[in-house]
């Protein structure tokens, strides 16, 4: 479709972040701030859904985090819409081919170092897209909660570990895909959401960060993937991986290690932006409480 000019595409801009926020879209101009209007990592993703659907522009590649002001954003849409949209992956391949194989190969060895005990793995729906959300307490949950999950999983991980060659290989053939905590990483949203429209598993750390002892207030990305696509969720918490492998060290210690699945939350796909940003709120603090209930710090 063909872009339309400077003036009219910036009102429209204006108009689509206004929607993210409230239904009066004249509130929104070049000099609104941002954080004003709540403008996070979740206005981020449906602003780029809502300006690749009405305007035709792909804001995957482009940066929104660091923009303070409407008049920047719309500044990024109009440079955006001058670029060749090139064909990329959504879903990227070979992700995950070698999860069975290592799951049998360090499963039995796993839990028996670890006298590891898994807890209501069947709570994890046998079928349909599923959002796993958990406690992050060491470098060990990723291969631990890929040995207790009845089902392959996808998961989010932090872009440092894929830096190295032989790690990107590694993290990516073990289902993995890389996410940067410090950007509003839109191509790890897409991804997730490829991974959920599939049918498949996705597993996300809620704190954000590896917390060893603690529990953090979770951020609301795994509920917003969930209400995006329709996915179940599903609570999980991991007891003991932060002893059996504490931060900085190079090698694991024989610590009995728990891992305790809740039972599935149903959600149904809420199409209004709006809406959607309010339920994954609240949907947050329910997983979250759930996870605190199993958790045994």
């Amino acid at each position: 479709m063909a872009i339309q000019e400077r003036p009219a595409l910036a009102e429209r801009v204006y108009a689509l972040i206004e929607g993210l926020h409230s239904t009066d879209t004249a509130a929104v101009g070049p000099e609104t701030e941002l954080a004003s209007v709540g403008f996070d990592s979740i206005a981020s993703a449906e602003l780029s859904a809502a300006v690749e659907r009405e305007l035709g522009v792909d804001l995957v590649d482009a940066q929104l985090a660091g923009l303070r002001r409407a008049s920047e954003v719309a500044d990024l849409v109009e440079r955006t819409a001058s670029v060749e949209r090139r064909v990329r992956e959504t879903y990227p391949r070979g992700m995950g081919r070698m999860q069975q194989r290592s799951k049998v190969v360090t499963g039995a060895f796993c839990r028996r170092w670890f006298s590891m005990e898994v807890v209501g793995a069947e709570h994890v729906p046998p079928t349909g897209p599923a959002v796993l959300a958990m406690n992050h307490e060491s470098f060990l949950d990723i291969p631990l909660i890929v040995i207790a999950s009845p089902r392959p999983i996808r998961f989010m991980a932090k872009r440092e570990l894929f830096e190295s060659p032989r790690g990107a290989r590694f993290f990516h053939e073990l289902g993995g895909f890389p996410v940067d905590r410090d950007q509003h990483d839109l191509r790890a949203v897409e991804i997730a959401l490829e991974v959920a429209r599939r049918g498949e598993v996705l597993g996300m750390y809620p704190e954000g960060t590896r917390t060893p002892g603690v529990l953090l207030p979770f951020l609301p990305g795994a509920a917003w993937v969930a209400l995006k696509t329709g996915a179940s969720l599903v609570p999980a918490a991991l007891s003991g991986t932060g002893a059996a492998m504490p931060t900085g060290a190079k090698f694991f210690k024989r610590v009995p290690i728990r891992i305790e699945f809740a039972p599935a939350i149903p959600v149904e796909r809420e199409e209004d932006p709006l809406r959607r940003r309010e339920r994954a709120r609240e949907l947050t603090e329910q997983v979250r409480a759930a996870v605190e209930r199993m958790w045994r710090p």
